[in-house]
This record gives structure tokens, sequence and C-alpha cells, in this order.
């Protein structure tokens, strides 16, 4: 309905009609804004206190997850307990991001991010995608398929990140970030039997040695039996033999000084990779057959 006011008057009536109708109008955003406001600083205390936020150093700085400027990719330690997360080639089930392809040994494995990467087979090449444990550079790709020790959290960052690291890491970045030593005894044990008689054990103990030094110590091994077999030699391949152990020593006074001194060790004695066929044509089976009575007349 549409009232037409004249007169001094009807100007002042209308005014006064519709003051009330514009203050309903603003003041219920301004007080939702303020509600949202108020709700979001709670969730971020809460948060807070619970423990919920991820912290990251991708950028060399610790900052948490949603404050970082980076490409990046958080993998806890619950998550690599949970998904039994092995290795870095395990890794890549849970970042989608990541690829891992391994050739001819463990000296010859490849990492992608995004699909970039130098994918030949030569040990010899120094990747593209760097691997960092506690920001010590792992220069060959041998030293870097190994057991996962006592990890707190692994950063993938996708993308060149040469500035910040200081190396040729064109495609990206894989940061590994272990436990320190806890000044409060504590420690943890697994023991894994598997198919093909694989055995997994793996350690950790933590404590303080004096006032200002704690130290922590974490073992394992991992051996399996070869899931291919070969009909001519009888040997097997794809096999697990590998073991770590690593040591290591905080020095925390608690005036602005800490010292982290780490040293680890590995090995990998394993015969890889089995050659299988990726599609069956119409000459196969007379392929495998041939193979068959070549291998049972020797």
């Amino acid at each position: 309905m549409l009232k037409i006011c004249s007169g001094r008057a009807g100007l002042v009536r209308a005014l006064l009609m519709t003051g009330p109708a514009s203050v309903a109008l603003v003041l219920p955003g301004a007080a939702f804004a303020q509600d949202g406001a108020d709700a979001a600083e709670a969730t971020d205390a809460a948060d807070a206190d619970a423990g919920n936020s991820i912290l990251v150093t991708a950028t060399k700085r610790e900052r948490t997850l949603q404050d970082t400027p980076v490409a990046v990719s958080v993998t806890t330690a619950e998550t690599i307990e949970r998904a039994q997360i092995r290795d870095l080639r395990d890794l890549q089930t849970v970042v989608p991001s990541l690829s891992v392809g391994q050739r001819q040994s463990t000296a010859n494995t490849n990492f992608f991010i995004r699909g970039f990467g130098n994918g030949a087979n030569n040990a010899g090449i120094e990747p593209s995608v760097g691997v960092f444990v506690d920001n010590v550079y792992r220069s060959r790709t041998a030293s870097q398929i190994t057991d996962l020790p006592d990890v707190q959290r692994i950063e993938v960052l996708r993308g060149p990140q040469s500035t910040l690291f200081g190396k040729n890491a064109s495609a990206g970045v894989i940061s590994i970030t272990t436990q320190e030593p806890q000044f409060e005894f504590g420690g943890s044990a697994e023991a894994t039997y598997g198919n093909y008689d694989q055995i997994v054990l793996k350690g950790h103990v933590t404590g303080p040695l004096a006032d200002a030094v704690a130290a922590s110590l974490t073992g394992g091994l991992n051996k399996r039996d070869g899931f291919f077999r070969d009909l001519g030699t009888g040997d097997r391949t794809n096999e697990r033999d590998r073991w770590f152990a690593r040591g290591q020593l905080l020095v925390d006074p608690g005036n602005g000084f800490r010292m982290r001194i780490i040293g680890d060790y590995d090995a990998i004695d394993e015969n890889c990779c089995a050659v299988v066929n990726m599609q069956d044509g119409l000459a196969t089976p007379a392929i495998i057959q041939t193979s068959r009575i070549s291998a049972s007349a020797r």
C-alpha cells in the first residue's frame, strides 16, 4: 500500500515511522557479526586448548597450518600409525599429490610431486624432490627409503622450495620431523608378524639424564620373504631386510639455549624388483608354459 504524506507534519510522521525500521534492519546484522566473531574466537580458543591446531615448519618458522602461505600437506604421527605407513613409499597412500616409483633397487627410487620429478633410473642423479630429516638433507634415495623412526609429523611441500631449503628442490620437499627427547620417562614397543614370515619390531625409549639433559633411543627391524620366485634359480625377490637405530640428546638449560644432537644408522639389503606382466596378450600363456618347461628341464 502506498501512502503519500504532505506538509511538515506528514514528513515528521514518515521519518518517525521509518526510523525504527531502519534501526531494526541495521542492528541485527551488527549483532550477527558480533556473535560470529565471538563464536570464531571461542572456537579458536577451544582448538588451542584442545591441541587441535597443526604446527608446521614449512617456512622455517613454527606456525599453524592455517597461517602458512605455502601449499603443504601435513601427515601426523597418528595418521602414520593408523595407516601403517612403514616408509616414504607408503606415504603416497595418504598424500594425493605425492607419487613414489621404485626402479631396479632402493637406490633408484624417485619422488614425484604434482607429477614433476626426475624419473631417471640413475643412482647418481640428485633428485628434484628434496628429502629432509630434522632439517638434514638426504642427497641419495638409498638413504631416503628407510623405515620411519619416532616421527612427529611429515610435511610435503608442493612447488619449488630452493629459496628456503637451499637445495635443488625444484619440484618440492618432503620434510620429516622426529620427536624430541622428553624430560619424563616414556617409551613404546611394537611387534608384528605377517604372511611370508614378515617380522616387524620397533622400540622407543626416552627420559632425562640430568636436570637439563634428556635422551632417546629408537630401533627397528623389518624382515619378510619375497613374494616373487624365480623359476630358473628358485630365488625370491621383493623381500624386506632392513634395520635402523637412532639416538638423540637434548640439552635445554632453560635460558634460551637449546642443543639437539642426533645420530642414526640404517641398513637395507633387499633384492628388488621383479618384473610382472601389466597386461596379458595372446602369446603370454605360451611364453609362461615355455618358461616352466625350461625350468623343469634344468
